[in-house]
């Protein structure tokens, strides 16, 4: 019994080995085809995946070769070539077995006829036909399947996003006619009544329904559309009110052809705090606190508070805003600002109390604004205390490709001002500016980036106006080379005293060579004066570039040209260039 259960045992072991040692490897090699189809083919043949095994049985591999030569023609006939013809070889060597195909595309089968028809309202719907993508396939074009599926998806996708939610084909066939070798589409789309927006679900939330309705609500009745609903959301998580918001479609009505709108919100806690510590040239290290309100009460007011310290610089601020009729363009805010300046050329101790008026003006913002300044400065051989009402127009507008390092942006800052003695001013002026800046790409991985400033400022009685409505320049966004508002029309000793008229100008080329780091080259030339006598001061230098996550960070090293032995000065700066 024991000798019989041995054999028993010992014939077992050998039926388990046998299949080991029958396994075998396969290697596939397909020939005749672009790389790209050969990959596509490859992926559809059972020997190929046959060849993806560590292992596989003879028999496998033969079953698999067998039926390769009509995958490798049906593949082919997907991407438009009905007459392929295939040689096929299978063989075994010492490192295993080797399948060989060798294919002749023949000509491919082109589209003959193509013809598309829309019906039902989206046939007669202009901003319909506008939007439609062009169907990939064309006549004379060869029949790709891949492109005909895309095509079709497309079109739903459209018809869909302009609310023809019903939208289906009811004919959608090819024809291929293999003796004459031509193909036929034909398409007709059925779009189905164009469903609307109906009522707007919003949860009881921290501020006000009627005001979230305001950021851009679709409207019930409003024709439906897919990017409406995004731009809602868009404008909801804009506010500042919200860490999340979710706006979807809900279950549409199909008899009154309507769909609701379901609002998701998460508020944001009330309150916000932060601090942070940086530096820069102009100004050295600084400490930045502050304390923001998101929601001070239900109609979404809110309150920032903002404290700055700076050798150079430091600021004590507060706003208080108000959401108007459309708040996400219009707004009315109160301010005040304390401000304490000590450079080289002056310092200062002011007090400002802001009321503005910002709303949407072409494709930028105007703030109608108006500020009590009262300050009390000491510049050059210049000592007083001036009080200034001062009614602005500003304009702000821009764009760019990205916030943070744009290959292609702008930005423009008009700025108009003045006070009237008398009307709570001691003196009388007017000062308009204009400052911009330009960003071009150029090849994959160079920029131009070029900013003009330009001021002037008509005034009687230049010894009293306040040295913060003064011009200087020098400085980091300034002429690099130069200390921060070192240049300017001087005094009797030699102080800087500041100027009525400002003229800065700059050109750089940059190279990002290494990936997110690179270098610069830069001219710049600008200055403040107050006659008619034009003396621009002239830098260019050299600069590091490093593409951070918040921004450019650039360490410019800048020659004054203009200055005797030409010195050099280092400038750091930090955050985006628009």
């Amino acid at each position: 019994m024991r000798r019989a259960l041995c054999r028993l045992a010992l014939c077992l072991w050998f039926v388990l080995l046998l299949p080991a040692a029958r396994a075998a490897t396969v290697q596939v090699a397909l020939d005749g085809l672009p790389p790209a189809l050969t990959e596509s083919v490859l992926a559809t043949l059972d020997i190929g995946a046959e060849a993806r095994r560590e292992r596989v049985s003879p028999a496998r591999i033969r079953r698999a070769h067998k039926v390769a030569p009509q995958q490798i023609r049906t593949a082919l006939e997907a991407s438009g070539y009905y007459r392929a013809t295939v040689e096929s070889s299978l063989r075994e060597g010492q490192v295993g077995w080797q399948a060989h195909y060798r294919v002749e595309r023949g000509e491919p089968l082109r589209v003959t006829a193509l013809d598309l028809t829309i019906t039902g309202p989206a046939g007669s719907d202009p901003a319909l036909q506008a939007a439609l993508p062009p169907f990939p396939l064309k006549i004379g074009s060869r029949l790709r399947h891949a492109l005909y599926e895309d095509g079709k998806r497309a079109l739903l996708d459209a018809l869909r996003e302009y609310g023809y939610l019903d939208a289906a084909f009811t004919t959608h066939q090819v024809l291929v006619n293999l003796d004459a070798y031509t193909a036929q589409v034909t398409l007709v789309l059925d779009s189905g009544a164009r469903y609307r927006f109906g009522e707007v679900s919003l949860q009881d939330t921290v501020v006000r329904k009627s005001l979230l309705r305001r950021y851009g609500a679709p409207q019930p009745g409003e024709p439906y559309r897919m990017a409406r609903l995004l731009e809602y959301q868009s404008a909801l998580a804009d506010s500042g009110y919200f860490s999340g918001v979710d706006v979807q479609p809900g279950s549409r009505d199909r008899t009154a052809h309507t769909v609701p709108v379901v609002v998701t919100l998460t508020p944001r806690p009330r309150s916000a705090y932060n601090a942070g510590v940086g530096f820069a040239t102009d100004s050295g290290p600084r400490l930045r606190a502050g304390h923001q309100r998101r929601y001070v009460n239900q109609r979404g007011h809110s309150l920032d508070s903002t404290l700055l310290l700076s050798p150079r610089d430091s600021q004590l601020g507060t706003q208080y805003r108000i959401p108007l009729a459309d708040p996400r363009t219009e707004q009315l805010s109160f301010g005040a600002v304390a401000d304490r300046e000590d450079t080289t050329s002056a310092r200062s101790d002011s007090l400002t109390l802001q009321t503005a008026v910002t709303r949407r003006w072409g494709i930028g913002r105007r703030t109608v604004g108006l500020d009590y300044l009262v300050e009390r400065f000491d510049t050059g051989g210049d000592e007083a205390t001036t009080a200034l009402l001062t009614p602005s127009l500003n304009w702000q507008g821009g764009h760019s490709d990205d916030p943070l390092w744009p290959r292609h942006g702008w930005r423009l800052d008009l700025t108009l001002r003045g006070a009237l003695a008398g009307l709570l001013s001691d003196l009388s002026f007017v000062q308009a500016r204009a400052a911009g800046k330009y960003v071009f790409g150029v090849g994959r991985d160079q920029r131009l980036l070029s900013r003009l400033d330009v001021g002037s400022t008509w005034v009687d009685g230049f010894g009293e106006l306040p040295a913060s409505l003064r011009f200087f320049a020098g400085g980091d966004q300034s002429v690099r080379g130069y200390d921060y508002e070192k240049l300017g029309p001087r005094d009797s000793g030699g102080d800087v005293v500041g100027g009525r008229h400002l003229l800065v100008a700059s050109v750089e080329y940059e190279w990002m060579f290494a990936g997110n780091f690179g270098g610069a080259l830069f001219f710049d030339a600008g200055n403040a004066f107050s006659g008619t006598r034009l003396n621009l001061e002239r830098s260019v230098g050299v600069g590091f570039r490093w593409r951070s996550p918040v921004g450019a960070v650039r360490l410019d090293l800048a020659s004054a040209i203009s200055e005797p032995g030409s010195p050099l000065r280092l400038h750091i700066t930090v955050g985006p260039d628009l």
